[in-house]
């Protein structure tokens, strides 16, 4: 149902735009087989759900997702020629890698909070290179995975570290199959209504790490509340923690995962139990919590 390179009418990247148009073609391709038929779905649409109904109502078995992401990359400065550049004329193509999987997390997790599509078989595709992708795939809801622009940059190795991988993770998490981590973290995905906005997390400089770059001074000056502050004679970053709102900019930025979660506290007039906050994953390393 999608092919970005091309553009023709009723074809390629205009497909999955008409949910008629892909029943019809899904249609025609189970008259030509036996074999099940797994419909992928571009990521160049504002809903996933109208297309899948389509394919769905057409007899699709299952689904992929995301194709490419229609894009430009670059520009030849020089000729004036976005690229590639084929002689002397370019097109909107298609971006992989794993610039596009944030991008496909979100319909995976648009398709299993639609009524009616919680149970579609579903290949997750876009960005995978670590377990910890395929893992984070899974835990939104595909029930498979695909790999191709990965294994065409380090080749065919990268299937084994993802499968050794994923083995310590289950053994870890106490996982026998593959299937009781699917879709997990759904649930959790709620609007920004309902997030909780009660508490503040403040960062911790963990000193023995840091290495007096200067990225979280520059990044919280301008671009943030100016809660870092940098000390000339030591070449270290200082904290306000009055300036500070607890966006954590400053834990992004860090090149050497040396600002973690720190101090919990309510904001003023709210109510909880600042022990009780869950303020990050263990296993991510630039929101690791820190004991206070």
């Amino acid at each position: 149902m999608s092919c970005p390179q091309t553009s023709n009418a009723k074809m390629g990247a205009e497909v999955d735009e008409d949910p008629d148009l892909c029943r019809q073609l899904t249609e025609a391709v189970k008259r030509g087989s036996d074999l099940p038929v797994i419909a992928k779905i571009s990521p160049n649409l504002s809903s996933m759900v109208p297309a899948v109904k389509g394919c769905l109502a057409g007899g699709a078995d299952g689904f992929s997702l995301i194709d490419t992401v229609r894009s430009v990359t670059d520009v030849d400065l020089e000729k004036n020629v976005a690229l590639p550049n084929i002689n002397g004329k370019s097109a909107v193509s298609g971006l992989s890698g794993k610039a596009v999987k944030p991008i496909a997390l979100h319909f995976l997790q648009e398709l299993r909070s639609a009524a009616g599509l919680e149970k579609l078989q579903i290949a997750g595709i876009g960005g995978i290179e670590t377990w910890e992708d395929a893992a984070e795939y899974l835990l939104m809801g595909a029930t498979t995975v695909q790999v191709t622009t990965a294994i065409m940059q380090y080749g065919y190795r990268i299937v084994d570290d993802l499968k050794n991988g994923m083995m310590h993770f289950m053994e870890e998490k106490g996982v026998d199959h593959l299937s009781d981590l699917v879709g997990l973290a759904n649930k959790n995905v709620v609007p920004t209504s309902q997030l909780d906005r009660d508490y503040k997390v403040y960062p911790k400089i963990d000193w023995d790490k840091c290495i007096g770059c200067g990225r979280c001074f520059i990044s919280c000056q301008d671009g943030a509340h100016q809660a870092m502050g940098w000390d000339d004679e030591k070449r270290l970053p200082t904290f306000d923690k009055s300036k500070c709102v607890g966006c954590q900019l400053c834990a992004l930025v860090c090149p050497v995962h040396a600002i973690k979660l720190g101090l919990v506290e309510m904001k003023p007039g709210r109510k909880g139990d600042p022990d009780k906050i869950d303020v990050g994953s263990q296993r991510l390393p630039r929101y690791h919590s820190v004991q206070n």
